[in-house]
């Protein structure tokens, strides 16, 4: 007679146990980490805090119309809350269905691009805020977007937008993106992508702070008027961002190696801003401002952007050029490895890159690019491009930037030991799929493997470091995150490149 009962009870816990996995597969939820700390986990305290900051920046902000995005600080409220009241006191009772919150990496691994994880919606001591599956599905279908769980477990600089956009708007969805660390040439790529997902209904949040100054920043290049220094360093950059100067914007956080946390979500959103749009600088103020202490401060700044038509058209860009599939000249690598010689002993010595403007046709192209750098025979830096939308000499002189300065498994090449260095450029001719993994030529053609979002490479010249194909491409796999044995799988792209390699030694290091 047990064993009916037995059944019953084995039966009902499988029916709890189903219930459970049904309810988590329906909606899975980012918790609030930083309630407590940054903002009131009470439900009540919040609403009176962020409410009291609306109200006191209603009446010291007017848009004209209807806004399209705005520029708002990330730090605890008790600091930043003011200047994040009056930005937000601009769109407050505006209709807007749809939010896109650009927000930084502060804690996560490096990668490349943004990063939006795969939940329903996000919670705050508010409630919940409903995901737009439909828009991050969208993008996450591009490269350039991925799902890095530690860019979003402990950031706190998307979550503490949400208690003033639940306040101000009430009823919307979200597209939640943590940037990495985009190269030069991704911004436009990225903008164009985002502009798919963003219509007359949307608005826009860059979230970030402005300079962190003193010794815990590791950044004091000013001993005195301190705090007019700031503010003439804030303001350069602030000028730029109105007047969508992206370009100009990353020259001068490059120039002045300004600690300003919200550098990629700043100019990302000034390639993604239409023609039209004009801003407003509304709130500006620092931390050491509150004690009269300037010794370690951060600063906030509140920008709100309107625009006729408000998102209309598209910035205009230029036609992008196209790869060439024809190698280069002996004089172009000439001319090519100048360039890299030259950024490279500019950019790391705290100058800007030198101004370009090479006519030759075989430069024009718009191939993909790898710049390494390297130090008696180590390697001291390697970046690349697979899908620039600039000319080849433009991308050799920014690959070459970022492989200096941006490779996160090394620190920064510094200006004496520029000069030592060994420059190789691989110049990627058009990919094309293989027609079966194994269908191309050992150490002659590069790879990528790539499964949806997830994909990597190896440069032609990396094969004398493998014994064969098969673990060539297992080990491509790893290193884009996958099991090593996916190649195989019918679902996963493996594409063939050739590339034409040539590098230069330093002149001193020479024969005679």
């Amino acid at each position: 007679m047990a064993w009916p009962n037995l059944l019953t009870l084995l039966a009902f816990l499988g029916l709890v146990t189903a219930a459970i996995s049904c309810a988590g597969e329906e909606q899975k939820v980012r918790e609030a980490v930083w309630a407590g700390k940054f903002y009131p986990a009470d439900a009540d305290a919040l609403t009176k805090q962020v409410d009291a900051c609306l109200a006191e920046g209603a009446k010291k902000v007017q848009a004209e119309g209807k806004p399209i995005a705005i520029v708002a600080p990330h730090a605890g409220y008790d600091y930043s809350g003011r200047c994040a009241g009056i930005a937000y006191a601009a769109v407050k009772g505006k209709p807007y269905k749809r939010v896109v919150v650009l927000a930084v990496n502060h804690r996560g691994m490096p990668f490349r691009g943004g990063s939006i994880i795969k939940v329903d919606a996000y919670k705050t001591p508010l409630g919940l805020v409903p995901v737009d599956r439909a828009a991050c599905d969208k993008l996450l279908e591009s490269d350039l977007f991925g799902s890095h769980a530690s860019a979003d477990r402990m950031e706190h600089s998307l979550e503490v937008q949400l208690p003033f956009l639940q306040r101000a708007l009430g009823s919307f969805q979200l597209v939640p993106i943590t940037l990495g660390d985009p190269a030069d040439d991704d911004y436009p790529t990225m903008a164009s992508l985002l502009r798919k997902v963003i219509d007359q209904d949307t608005l826009v949040v860059a979230s970030g702070d402005f300079t962190h100054y003193g010794a815990n920043f590791d950044f004091a290049p000013f001993a005195t008027d301190v705090r007019q220094n700031i503010e003439k360093l804030d303001k350069g950059a602030v000028d730029l961002i109105l007047q969508r100067d992206g370009p100009g914007f990353g020259k001068y956080i490059a120039k002045t190696r300004a600690t300003i946390c919200g550098r990629c979500t700043f100019r990302l959103l000034i390639h993604l801003l239409p023609d039209k749009a004009k801003g407003q600088l509304v709130s500006y103020y620092t931390s050491g401002d509150e004690a009269n202490d300037y010794r370690h401060s951060v600063s906030y700044a509140g920008i709100v952007f309107t625009a006729e038509g408000q998102w209309g058209e598209a910035p205009a860009a230029k036609p992008a050029a196209q790869a060439l599939d024809a190698r280069i000249s002996e004089a172009g690598q000439k001319k090519l490895l100048d360039i890299a010689r030259k950024t490279l002993l500019a950019v790391t010595d705290g100058k800007d890159a030198p101004e370009l403007k090479v006519e030759d046709a075989e430069l024009q192209g718009n191939n993909g690019v790898f710049v390494t750098l390297t130090k008696g025979g180590e390697l001291r830096g390697c970046i690349g491009n697979f899908k620039p939308t600039t000319p080849l000499y433009e991308t050799v002189a920014a690959q070459t930037q970022q492989s200096a300065l941006r490779d996160p498994r090394f620190r920064p090449v510094q200006a004496a030991e520029a000069k030592g260095l060994d420059i190789e450029i691989s110049v990627l001719m058009p990919e094309k799929p293989a027609k079966d993994p194994l269908a191309w030529e050992f150490g002659k053609h590069g790879i990528i493997v790539r499964r949806g979002w997830q994909q990597a490479t190896f440069l032609p010249q990396v094969a004398e470091h493998f014994k064969s194909k098969e673990e060539m491409l297992s080990a491509c796999c790893r290193k884009a995150g996958l099991l090593s044995y996916i190649w195989r799988d019918a679902d996963t792209e493996v594409l063939i490149y050739d590339a034409q390699v040539f590098g230069d030694k330093p002149k001193e290091e020479k024969a005679p």
